[in-house]
């Protein structure tokens, strides 16, 4: 059963939308990793890691291989290509997105 275009847009920014996520989607963009190295270069910690890879994969957002006893992940086919559509877009509105009251900077002023 195929997702409405709505649905799965909105599926795929989930699956952008976690810091947490999101740090292991930037360190993957410089290539392949083992959890190991994305627990050092992230300072998450090994289940955390794990769990998000887990979610990125079942995503279709990361690729992943065995070799031997470690596994390798990789960003998929777009994934890249798509970040690169966010910075031009952070390029010409990041100021804004950046203050705004409900998600960006401007939310801790918001609250206050």
């Amino acid at each position: 059963m195929e997702l409405p275009d709505f649905e799965q847009r909105l599926a795929l920014f989930c699956g952008f939308g976690d810091a947490s996520r999101l740090a292991i989607i930037t360190e993957l963009v410089a290539g392949e990793r083992r959890p190991t190295d994305l627990v050092r270069a992230t300072g998450l910690r090994q289940p955390n890691v794990s769990a998000h890879l887990a979610c990125l994969w079942d995503c279709g957002l990361v690729a992943r291989e065995q070799r031997g006893r470690e596994v390798y992940y990789r960003l998929t086919e777009g994934v890249p290509e798509f970040l690169e559509a966010a910075d031009r877009v952070l390029g010409r509105a990041g100021e804004t997105v950046g203050s705004c009251p409900r998600y960006g900077r401007g939310r801790a002023r918001a609250a206050a």
